[in-house]
C-alpha cells in the first residue's frame, strides 16, 4: 500500500489546568488506499486520545509507535552555546590558579634561602638591613595577595559549577520531551476522489494555565476596574504556531467518580504523655513573594465569551497565538470588567498605625473568576500582591488595595497607672487610657472602620472594669473585646477616639499580653 508523510498544522488547543488538547489539521489529496504517517510528535502524547477525522475518508487501524528525534531544538542550541561559554570561563580561571601556584613556589623558594642569605649579606655589609626588610616585606605580600586571589577563584568557581548544573538539568529536562518522539501511522480509504480536510487531535502533557488578575482602584469614581488573564505554561516539545487558544475549567485529573463514603468511627479520648518539646526550635523558612514575570501578548483583543460545556466553563480567547515549547509563561488576557465599588479604610490603630483600603464589588460580569494570584494598583502605583478565591457572577467580593499614605494614624498612650487596694486581699489595679486620631489628607472624603481593643481576662482573678468610650462605638463584640467606629471623614479633617479601662489582678501576680 502507498505511504504518504503529512505535517498537520495546530489550528486550536484546548488547555486545561493539567495538561492540553491539541488539534492538527492538514488539506490531503487521495485517490487511492493508502497508509499515512505523522511523525515528531510529543513523546508525552496520551496513546488513547488519538482521535482521527475527515469527511470523505475511511480511517482504518490507528498505531502510535515510539521514536527519537536527534535534531537539537533552539532552545537546547542556545543553551549548549552558553554551556561552553561558562566552561570557557572556568578554565581561564583554572589557568589563572596553575600561574599564580608557581607564581607562590618561586617566592616560597627565595624566602626560604632568606635566613642565611641575609646573614651573609649583612655580615659583609654588602646590603643595608632595612633594604633586607623592605624585600621580605614584598615577598610577604605577594604571597598574600597570591592567596587571597586563589581563594577568589574557587569562589567564583563554586558559582560557575552551580550554574553548569543548573543549564546541564534543564538541557536534560528539554531533550527528555523534545527528544522523546511519537508517530501516528493509520490507513485511509476515500469514498471519492480528491482533496479532504484530514483532523487529528490528542492530549499531550507538559502545558497548563492559571488565573492572574491586575486590579486597579479609582476610590474617586467608585470603580474598580479589573483585568482578568492567563498565565499559559507550555513546555510539550512542540510549538503552537498562529493557533486558536481555547482555555477549559475542567479538571480531567479529579476524576468522574464520586468517592465511597466510610463508616465515620468516633471513640473517647485517652491522653498520651506529650512529647518534650526541643528549645529553640529552627523558624521555618519563609514564603518566596518574588516571581519571574510573564510576557504579555500586546496585541488588540476582543475578551473571550465564556462558554459552559456541561461542568465547566471555556473561554475561547479572540485571535491567534505563537507560544513556544519551553518559553517563558505567556500571559493572555481573557478580559476586562469595570466594576461599581463602594471604598472603605481599615484602621486597628493599636495593632498599626497604617490605614487600609478596601474596596467591595459585585461580580456582574458572565464570568467566573477562578481563585488566583495577582497585582493591586491606585491609580497607576502598585500597592500590593493579592490572592483571590474563586468569584461566582453575582457574588460580592472585597478586594484589599494596601496602605494610603494620605490617612495618618497616630495612637497614643494618655495615661498609664498603677496603685495598690485591697483590705483583705491585696491588689493591684493598672489604669490606661489610649486616643486614636485619623486624620484624611484626601481632597474629599472617605469611609472607614476604626477598630479598637479591650483586653479579655482569661483567669478569673483578673478584672476589667471602669470601661468608658469617647465617642461610644457603631458596633461591639463584648465577648472578643472588639469595638468598631464606622462612619466617614471630610477632607483635611480628623477623628478621634479614646478608650479608658482598669484592670485589676492580685497583687504579686504577673499579667501576660497586658502590654
Amino acid at each position: 500500500m502507498p505511504v504518504i508523510e503529512i505535517s498537520p498544522r495546530t489550528d486550536t488547543v484546548i488547555v486545561y489546568t493539567d495538561r492540553v488538547q491539541v488539534i492538527k489539521v492538514c488539506e490531503v489529496t487521495l485517490n487511492e488506499p493508502l497508509d499515512i504517517i505523522i511523525p515528531d510528535l510529543p513523546g508525552s502524547l496520551d496513546d488513547e486520545s488519538v482521535r482521527i477525522k475527515a469527511k470523505g475518508i475511511k480511517v482504518g487501524e490507528v498505531q502510535i509507535k515510539p521514536g527519537y528525534k536527534k535534531e537539537l531544538t533552539p532552545r537546547v542550541q542556545e543553551l549548549e552555546n552558553k554551556l561552553k561559554k561558562i566552561e570557557f570561563e572556568d578554565r581561564i580561571l583554572v589557568d589563572e590558579t596553575a600561574v599564580l601556584q608557581e607564581k607562590a613556589k618561586y617566592l616560597g623558594t627565595i624566602s626560604v634561602s632568606s635566613p642565611q642569605t641575609i646573614s651573609k649579606e649583612l655580615f659583609t655589609g654588602s646590603i643595608s638591613p632595612d633594604a633586607w626588610r623592605a624585600g621580605l616585606n614584598f615577598i610577604g605580600d605577594e604571597l598574600i595577595n597570591i592567596k587571597n586571589r586563589i581563594a577568589e577563584i574557587e569562589r567564583l568557581r563554586i558559582k560557575i559549577r552551580e550554574s553548569i548544573n543548573v543549564i546541564k538539568k534543564e538541557i536534560n529536562d528539554i531533550q527528555a520531551v523534545s527528544q522523546n518522539k511519537k508517530t501516528i501511522v493509520f490507513d485511509a480509504s476515500p469514498h471519492i476522489s480528491g482533496k479532504a480536510l484530514l483532523e487529528i487531535s490528542y492530549v499531550v502533557y507538559g502545558a497548563s494555565w492559571s488565573t492572574y488578575y491586575e486590579l486597579r482602584a479609582n476610590p474617586t469614581e467608585s470603580k474598580i476596574e479589573l483585568s482578568y488573564f492567563a498565565k499559559i505554561e507550555q513546555r510539550t516539545g512542540e510549538d503552537w504556531e498562529n493557533t486558536k487558544v481555547i482555555l477549559s475549567t475542567a479538571q480531567p485529573a479529579l476524576g468522574g467518580i464520586a468517592p465511597e463514603p466510610q463508616p465515620w468511627y468516633i471513640n473517647i479520648f485517652i491522653p498520651r504523655p506529650a512529647a518534650k518539646m526541643k528549645r529553640d526550635a529552627p523558624a521555618g523558612a519563609s514564603e518566596q513573594l518574588a516571581s519571574a514575570p510573564a510576557t504579555e501578548d500586546r496585541m488588540v483583543y476582543e475578551p473571550a465569551p465564556p462558554v459552559e460545556t456541561g461542568i465547566a466553563v471555556r473561554y475561547p480567547l479572540s485571535g491567534k497565538y505563537t507560544i513556544k515549547s519551553g518559553e517563558q509563561a505567556k500571559k493572555l488576557k481573557i478580559c476586562d470588567a469595570s466594576l461599581d465599588a463602594e471604598f472603605e479604610y481599615f484602621i486597628i490603630p493599636r495593632i498599626t498605625e497604617l490605614a487600609y483600603l478596601n474596596g467591595e464589588a459585585k461580580n456582574t460580569t458572565s464570568y467566573l473568576f477562578l481563585s488566583g494570584e495577582g497585582n493591586t494598583y491606585v491609580g497607576d502605583d502598585l500597592s500590593g500582591k493579592v490572592y483571590l478565591n474563586t468569584v461566582a457572577p453575582g457574588e460580592k467580593i472585597i478586594f484589599p488595595f494596601g496602605v494610603d499614605e494620605h490617612i495618618k494614624v497616630e495612637r497614643k498612650q494618655k495615661k498609664s497607672h498603677v496603685e495598690k487596694g485591697g483590705l483583705v486581699k491585696k491588689t493591684l489595679k493598672y489604669e490606661f487610657i489610649y486616643e486614636n486620631i485619623v486624620k484624611n489628607y484626601h481632597k474629599k472624603g472617605v469611609k472607614y472602620t476604626l477598630i479598637d481593643q479591650l483586653p479579655v481576662p482569661q483567669s478569673p482573678e483578673l478584672k476589667v472594669q471602669d470601661v468608658k468610650f469617647e465617642p461610644e462605638p457603631s458596633e461591639q463584640e463584648k465577648d472578643l473585646g472588639i469595638y468598631r467606629w464606622k462612619g466617614s471623614l471630610d477632607s483635611e479633617k480628623e477623628i478621634k477616639t479614646t478608650i479608658y479601662f482598669t484592670v485589676e489582678s492580685p497583687e504579686g501576680s504577673r499579667i501576660e499580653g497586658l502590654a
